[in-house]
């Protein structure tokens, strides 16, 4: 069968969904387009796995050689704004993707947590940016050792062997605003997360919270030990190393989620409702590789 049609399937499938399909517009004055919500997810989602990263190319690619496909394709403009609406139900479709594949394969009780920036404006731009600011604030980034205007993306995912950690809950948060304290807000009750070890940097080093992690979900939260400037070589060492090897997977993710959607580079991003769409498109893209291909 074409992979079109059968991705075409695969979304109608899924926008049965209540979590998808109330994030959809069959309830709005556009309940009755000729091209439908359906339609809109399965270009936009075929013209990401042929490589292609923003809109514009997209569009392009499926009015050159998919018109067939899609004889109702409206304007450009049109074709941007909705996409736009329907954040929400790309972020939706991930959820329901990461969950299906989550519950495919064997819990190994082992999580990882951990956070990347999105970026809209680095540099010096970054100072006078105002580009979805609702959204996003300005920070330094320790990692690229450089300032940016934009929001961070924190994953709570669980670890596979040999294999690529699926994310189990995802939250953004301004770029600013402290790791532990975005942690603390993820909701783990979308997931069934408990009895297991959560393996963290020193960035969420808390008693309070590492209680909180035990006695609600028996869950243990496992960090290197916070060195001072000036301490010597412990022994503690060789297991904060051990930590932060088995911690490794999840900066593997971030890197490949990276190489195939760009969702660290927002700098074409001009409102709230863009870089949304942006954020959670990358992720039902990825959401969609990893339960057909990793």
């Amino acid at each position: 069968m074409n992979k079109l049609i059968k991705l075409y399937r695969a979304i109608c499938h899924h926008s049965q969904d209540s979590r998808i399909a109330e994030k959809m517009q069959h309830g709005s004055n556009n309940k009755s387009a000729q091209f439908t919500d359906e339609e809109l997810i399965t270009a936009y989602l075929w013209g990401a796995q042929q490589g292609l990263l923003t809109r514009k190319s997209v569009y392009n690619f499926i009015k050159t050689y998919h018109l067939g496909d899609f004889p109702k394709l409206p304007s450009y403009q049109a074709f941007c704004r909705r996409l736009n609406r329907l954040a929400e139900a790309f972020a939706a479709l991930a959820e329901v993707l990461f969950e299906q594949k989550l519950a495919g394969v064997e819990p190994t009780h082992g999580y990882v947590l951990d956070s990347c920036p999105v970026m809209v404006s680095v540099g010096s731009r970054s100072n006078t940016a105002k580009t979805a600011r609702k959204l996003c604030n300005l920070t330094r980034n320790p990692t690229k050792n450089l300032w940016y205007h934009g929001v961070k993306l924190h994953v709570f995912a669980q670890l596979r062997p040999h294999k690529l950690p699926i994310p189990c809950a995802v939250q953004i948060s301004k770029a600013s605003l402290c790791d532990l304290w975005a942690a603390k807000q993820i909701d783990l009750d979308c997931a069934p997360i408990t009895n297991g070890r959560l393996y963290a940097d020193r960035a969420y080093i808390d008693a309070e919270w590492k209680a909180h992690l035990q006695s609600e979900r028996n869950i243990t939260l496992i960090t290197p030990r916070k060195r001072k400037k000036y301490d010597s070589l412990v022994s503690e060492d060789a297991a904060s190393t051990h930590i932060s090897g088995i911690r490794q997977p999840i900066e593997v993710f971030f890197n490949w989620l990276q190489a195939k959607t760009h969702i660290q580079t927002a700098s074409h991003i001009r409102s709230c409702a863009g870089l949304l769409f942006h954020i959670f498109s990358a992720l039902a893209f990825a959401a969609l590789i990893l339960k057909f291909n990793y």
